[in-house]
């Protein structure tokens, strides 16, 4: 049943758009135009009846009179001009009978039949269609005269009903004739006139063929209609997606083998040493040199990952994250790293909780750099504290060294990609600092250097990273109210 379902919503959305405007049009069209027949049929009825009811009522007066002028009882005999009138065309005649207020026959035909139930208003005319002798009949009779003995009696004529059906067939054949001709020829125009509107789609259709696969320039609006203008700026708009995402992927490419490009020569040089080791002691300092190497190309493997990751427009999430909780959890990881190199990590939470809206992992990918980065560029001995807090209603998180710091014409480049200070001679990649920027710039945070807090014989680092304070700053919060939605 699901597989038939799902085919058949396919073929209907493969459907040309030519062809459904021209259903959506012509389906209406058609319908009001049986419509119209049927309306134009009832219309040709009464036009066609009209005139010969009139000449019918007409005969009915005439009889009625000629009648008053007489006694019924002593037979009736029509003037010649009121026979002749009467009489009219041979082949469809008018017959006429005179009948009491019983229906009793008094005079002329006897074959019109009477209706059965008839009103006794006076001088008022009646209709009605019934049949005669195998033929249809229109049949009109009026009450209220009296001959000249007083008697009253009741006039009927009728005539067949074949001039009007005549009558009525060219009505119908003049007024459906253009019809039937007109329908088809606007048909046949609209057809054509849709084929050339939709001209500027199968154009763009055939420039967007004929592109190559790693063109991902805006598509040109020149000859777009201003109907499909939204449809354009939606495919432009994805293709300027496409193309970041495009040249995200190619400069991780690029930067990964670049940086790999050291460190792993160096593993093979000190590997080629370690085999043309003439003693113990050659053997031991390759080997050591061996497994550093190793640990500084997982590392920039690690952070190229991570920086990869930090630069998807898509995230996992967008949830209420606990910054008291994720802070102590990141400190704790990083104790241990931080004794080995004989550093006092602390961490001084808020005093109440602190959420922000972000995902949970990205954040704790930035807090974990920046802890990361302040313990390699810390001499030992020294101190790193970690802080959370709110400042005017904005959470933030921050880091504080007691390392060298970072000159002032130094601090907007330490952000970019494998930058280092000169001098340095700590083991970093320079990429750390690049990953809390693309972290905190989607989630809407802003990153600031602070004044040291604790006193120290080296001047200090404190970078700070402040969210949104409020609800209508959350950058995830149209997001998450459209995936609702």
């Amino acid at each position: 049943m699901f597989p038939f379902r799902s085919a058949r919503r396919r073929k209907k959305a493969n459907r040309t758009l030519l062809s459904k405007i021209l259903v959506w049009m012509f389906g209406p069209l058609f319908l009001l135009w049986t419509i119209g027949i049927v309306i134009t049929y009832f219309i040709a009825q009464n036009i066609a009846n009209a005139p010969y009811d009139r000449t019918l009522a007409d005969h009915l007066r005439l009889l009625k009179h000629e009648v008053e002028q007489q006694h019924i009882a002593q037979g009736l005999e029509l003037s010649p001009s009121a026979h002749t009138i009467l009489t009219g065309d041979h082949e469809h005649p008018t017959y006429w009978s005179i009948q009491d207020a019983n229906g009793t026959w008094l005079a002329g035909s006897r074959d019109i039949p009477l209706p059965p139930d008839w009103p006794y208003d006076t001088d008022h005319v009646h209709f009605r269609n019934a049949h005669a002798d195998g033929r249809s009949v229109r049949i009109a009779y009026l009450w209220g005269g009296k001959d000249l003995s007083g008697q009253a009696f009741l006039t009927v004529v009728s005539e067949t009903n074949e001039l009007r059906a005549t009558l009525q067939q060219e009505i119908l054949t003049g007024m459906l004739t253009p019809q039937l001709i007109v329908l088809p020829l606007a048909a046949l125009l609209a057809g054509l006139g849709m084929t050339h509107g939709l001209e500027p789609l199968s154009l763009m259709q055939e420039r967007l063929r004929e592109r190559m696969p790693n063109d991902l320039s805006p598509i040109s609006d020149e000859l777009a209609p201003a109907e499909i203008m939204p449809l354009v700026a939606a495919m432009n708009d994805l293709l300027a997606r496409l193309a970041a995402s495009t040249e995200t992927q190619r400069r991780f490419v690029a930067n990964a083998a670049h940086q790999l490009k050291t460190p792993l020569a160096g593993i093979r040089t000190q590997a080629e040493l370690a085999l043309r080791a003439p003693d113990t002691d050659s053997l031991d300092a390759s080997l050591r040199q061996l497994i550093r190497g190793s640990e500084r190309a997982t590392r920039l493997v690690n952070q190229l990952l991570a920086l990869a990751r930090a630069e998807q427009p898509e995230r996992a999430g967008a949830d209420s994250v606990e910054l008291n909780e994720l802070a102590r959890r990141q400190t704790l990881e990083w104790v241990p790293a931080a004794m080995r190199k004989g550093l006092d990590l602390g961490f001084d939470p808020a005093p109440d909780d602190v959420s922000v809206h972000g995902d949970a992992l990205m954040l704790a990918e930035l807090l974990g750099n920046l802890i990361d980065n302040a313990l390699l560029y810390t001499p030992a001995p020294g101190q790193v504290s970690v802080r959370v807090g709110s400042d005017a209603g904005a959470p933030y998180i921050e880091v504080e060294d007691s390392g060298p710091g970072i000159a002032g014409e130094n601090r907007e480049r330490v952000f970019d990609r494998f930058f280092r200070v000169l001098g340095s001679d700590a083991d970093g990649s320079g990429l750390g600092l690049s990953i809390v920027k693309e972290i905190a710039e989607q989630h809407g945070a802003r990153i600031e250097f602070l004044a040291p807090q604790r006193p120290a014989a080296l001047p200090g680092t404190r970078l700070r990273v402040t969210f949104p304070g409020n609800e209508d700053d959350d950058p995830y919060r149209d997001d998450a109210a459209g995936l609702e939605a």
